[in-house]
């Protein structure tokens, strides 16, 4: 395995940062990684598309056990030391590898999603997310809110800087330093939830509305729910989605609604856990894809699912 002929065409490179990337990473969003990456994985080949990924090489037994009879997969083993990076760029830009797509799931932390998205965009592969103009605003939480700040109701935030927090009457030089890079923002109470949508070039086709399960973290959630307020919660998200330019493909919204107020959190720019309990017809890879191709959506979402993850918390 790991090998490809040559000249062998995959249709799809599919990479997922938690379970490809070799990094050391929090165990519950290696969870998440996994979930999200077996849930496209199997959509993109149930739907007749060949693949091309890489795999840690500490999952790699794990994750081939659900796969081993896939002939339309190849999956590259990163071995222990390897520069994921370097190995991504190598594939991308392989004269053996013909890649016509390419989706990458990553984090937003430390440019890791917009790095990525580079690699993928100097490659001849078209991508099937976000490109870098628009992960580079919906990517970091301060720029997101002076796009959307004068359109939809969000919580006011302060610039990223060095604050420092102090009780109303402390004493004794008691205070905690907030660092450089982050920012301080208004806590609003209400209940979490999240909106799916695939975005395209002239259009915002939402999939469903989301409950989200948060305690410390993000617990899990249900999917394709109802609500009072559903309409209006995805017409606020799509005016927040119209304020990044660029947009493209998956994208999730989240939002806190207060009462009968809706709040604009954060923009996903990319693939999102939610996915987990989201199953359309035709499937999600294949949504994808007609998107990227500039064709008509047409697709019903199923009824929803609960699912939960990071139970350890």
């Amino acid at each position: 395995n790991g090998i490809l002929n040559n000249g062998e065409i995959m249709d799809i490179f599919f990479f997922e940062y938690a379970v490809g990337s070799g990094e050391i990473v929090d165990k519950n969003i290696l969870e998440e990684g996994r979930l999200m990456f077996d849930k496209l994985l199997k959509d993109f080949l149930r739907s007749g598309y060949s693949v091309l990924s890489i795999v840690d090489i500490k999952y790699y037994d794990i994750i081939m056990e659900n796969y081993k009879q896939e002939k339309n997969l190849n999956i590259i083993v990163l071995e222990e030391g390897q520069d994921y990076k370097l190995k991504i760029k190598e594939l991308l830009n392989s004269p053996t590898t013909n890649l016509k797509y390419g989706l990458i799931i990553a984090p937003e932390c430390d440019n890791i999603l917009l790095d990525l998205t580079k690699l993928l965009e100097s490659s001849n592969t078209i991508n099937l997310g976000a490109p870098s103009n628009a992960v580079e605003v919906a990517g970091d939480k301060y720029l997101t809110y002076l796009k959307i700040k004068d359109s939809v109701s969000t919580p006011k935030t302060l610039q990223p800087n060095k604050y420092v927090v102090k009780e109303i009457n402390g004493c004794g030089g008691e205070h905690q330093i907030i660092n450089n890079n982050s920012i301080i923002q208004e806590f609003i109470e209400g209940e979490s939830y999240s909106v799916s949508f695939i975005v395209g070039e002239h259009s915002i086709s939402p999939l469903c509305l989301n409950k989200q399960y948060i305690k410390e973290c993000y617990c899990g959630g249900e999917t394709n729910i109802e609500h009072p307020l559903k309409k209006e919660i995805i017409n606020q998200c799509k005016k927040a989605i119209q304020k990044i330019d660029g947009l493209n493909g998956y994208v999730g919204v989240d939002v806190i609604v207060n009462n009968e107020k809706i709040y604009i959190l954060e923009i996903n720019p990319r693939i999102t856990t939610s996915i987990v309990g989201i199953d359309t017809n035709p499937l999600l890879s294949t949504l994808l894809v007609n998107n990227t191709l500039k064709n008509r959506l047409k697709y019903t979402v199923k009824k929803g699912k609960k699912f939960i993850v990071n139970r350890t918390r």
